[in-house]
């Protein structure tokens, strides 16, 4: 595929990568060039068909497996990714979770923080990229799980107050907020892609339901130079549920 973007000689670290969204983000992100570093918490055995995924349209990832919750292994991780490739450009902060109350903010929202601390020297350097996944259900109030909207309400706050003050160091900060994306989990849910569809064909104004790649490409927009003049916005995909629903 020919890209506008040319991000060859680039490194981007993207947490949270081993599947859905983070998985198609770093595939993205390697078709444009970039070496990319695939953070997780599994074995590398599991995300293999990622890794793979990546290798046929680009350079084969790093996988560095740590719990970003852990501020020191952040802290060795991007100390790792440092020596070997002598710089970072891009972080996207994808990880998140549904656990209780603790866990949640351990890993939605603190550990967010923890990557971008880690990640700042290496970013100032280059004038580096930070793209941090919210969610559309911090403004449209959502349904199910209080501690997940609350710990991505976080992230949203997180990309303004890093946004204000990493921008002295030339570093912009922006989010992406996605409504419903499909995922293994929602096709076990509803018990098929068809399904999927059928129930939110008229919900979404779009008539349609996002997919990973939607997600990523707005993630590569914010990742490269064509955003060069923003920081500090949080862009809502949900298919124009929240403003024309």
């Amino acid at each position: 595929m020919s890209y506008l973007v040319d991000m060859e000689g680039q490194v981007a670290l993207v947490t949270g990568a081993g599947q859905g969204i983070g998985a198609s983000i770093a595939r993205k992100l390697t078709e444009a060039g970039a070496q990319v570093v695939i953070n997780d918490v599994c074995d590398e055995e599991k995300i293999a068909d990622t890794l793979q995924e990546c290798e046929k349209v680009g350079k084969r990832p790093l996988y560095y497996q740590c719990d970003i919750s852990d501020e020191a292994q952040v802290k060795k991780m991007f100390e790792v990714v440092s020596k070997k490739y002598g710089r970072l450009d891009v972080l996207v902060n994808n990880a998140g979770i549904v656990a209780d109350w603790d866990k949640s903010y351990a890993v939605n929202t603190k550990a967010m923080y923890f990557c971008c601390e880690a990640a700042k020297d290496h970013l100032e350097k280059v004038k580096g990229r930070i793209v941090i996944l919210t969610s559309a259900s911090v403004f449209s109030g959502g349904t199910g799980y209080p501690q997940y909207n609350v710990t991505k309400a976080g992230c949203y706050a997180l990309v303004l107050f890093l946004a204000r003050n990493y921008a002295k160091l030339g570093i912009r900060v922006n989010g992406i907020a996605p409504a419903v994306i499909m995922s293994k989990m929602l096709i076990t849910r509803f018990g098929s892609e068809e399904a999927i569809y059928e129930h939110y064909k008229d919900i979404m104004p779009l008539g349609k339901i996002g997919y990973p790649e939607d997600i990523a490409n707005i993630t590569l927009f914010l990742a490269c130079e064509l955003s060069n003049y923003m920081t500090g916005e949080v862009l809502i995909a949900d298919g124009g549920r929240m403003h024309i629903g």
